[in-house]
């Protein structure tokens, strides 16, 4: 038979059974109570961690904000400073140079033989018929003229479209053509420039004055041409008073196109290279391919004769291509 044990034993056995039980159970939950700490603290740690990431990125965040709003300012202040600019000038000029005129009523002007000369070197005739429009000028432009080349000796004209923000001096610096891409009247650094004539361009001989601008954000510069893009708009805006110091030019507007700058080896249409004096075969292309291009429609006639100014400027459909919109006119007057 088995061992037996008094009642003594068992009752001791039972005792010593229940205080294993007992001091495993508190082991246990020593040890759950344990992790439990040592959860809490890692969370703690996480969340302090966490709140100090997200306290960097949220300060981060507002720095990123602050430097944007103040880019944002300078850029917009120094809108106000170009357009207060602009404003001096024409306060300077006593007013800008559009006029009052019944479009309705012009006349052609007349046709005249003269000999026309790519430069003073080359004797190769081009031309022997080009449309004349009257050599005089103004007593009033004459002395918007002096004001504006005794302030800068670069100014080539000036050129205005009314009821828009184009009424901006025009510059011309052969030796440097892109000296105003980046500089104001006064010849300072500007983001928005100054327009400026193309290389080609020669005084009372280019049949075409093509006219560079920044498309800029604020309107400045050339920055409301895209407009053109509306037919309301084109059809409001039809006319271009344009300024030499031997001219006084008012020019109807027969394209509006979307274009870029090609390589020289591509094949397509290059339309900045067709400025200053151009043959006749030049000439026909040129009003070929933009009438091609254009927009609208115009029975506008443009032939071998007439003159030409073409406004050119930014237009990107998309980041990095090299798009532009040209807006092409005739002289009328």
């Amino acid at each position: 038979m088995g061992e037996q044990f008094s009642l003594s034993e068992k009752k001791e056995i039972r005792r010593k059974a229940q205080e294993i039980a007992k001091a495993d159970l508190l082991a246990r939950r020593e040890a759950v109570l344990q992790e439990s700490e040592e959860a809490a603290r890692k969370a703690t740690l996480a969340r302090r961690s966490s709140g100090g990431i997200m306290n960097i990125i949220l300060l981060l965040s507002s720095m990123v904000f602050v430097v944007c709003i103040l880019e944002i300012g300078w850029y917009y202040f120094k809108g106000y400073q170009y357009e207060k600019q602009q404003n001096e000038l024409v306060e300077g000029m006593k007013g800008g140079i559009a006029s009052d005129i019944d479009f309705s009523s012009l006349e052609a002007p007349e046709l005249v033989e003269v000999n026309l000369f790519p430069d003073e070197g080359d004797y190769q005739l081009v031309s022997t018929v080009r449309r004349k429009f009257s050599t005089e000028v103004s007593d009033r432009w004459k002395e918007q003229y002096r004001y504006l080349s005794s302030a800068n000796s670069d100014c080539f004209g000036y050129i205005e479209i009314p009821d828009t923000r184009i009424s901006l001096p025009v510059m011309f610096t052969p030796k440097n053509i892109e000296y105003y891409l980046y500089r104001n009247f006064s010849g300072s650094y500007e983001t928005r420039g100054t327009p400026f004539l193309d290389k080609q361009t020669k005084l009372g001989e280019s049949q075409n004055y093509i006219i560079y601008a920044h498309n800029m954000h604020d309107g400045s510069a050339f920055g409301t041409l895209p407009q053109y893009m509306k037919e309301d708009y084109y059809n409001e805006h039809k006319y271009i008073y344009f300024n030499t110091a031997i001219s006084e030019g008012v020019y109807e507007i027969f394209a509006v196109c979307k274009t870029q700058i090609y390589s020289a080896g591509s094949g397509q249409f290059r339309y900045h290279t067709y400025g200053g004096v151009l043959s006749k075969s030049d000439f026909e292309l040129y009003v070929k391919e933009v009438k091609k291009m254009s927009r609208y429609r115009s029975d506008l006639p443009v032939e071998w004769g007439d003159e030409l100014i073409t406004l050119s400027t930014c237009y990107h459909d998309q980041p990095n291509d090299d798009g532009r919109l040209i807006i092409v006119a005739k002289r009328i007057k």
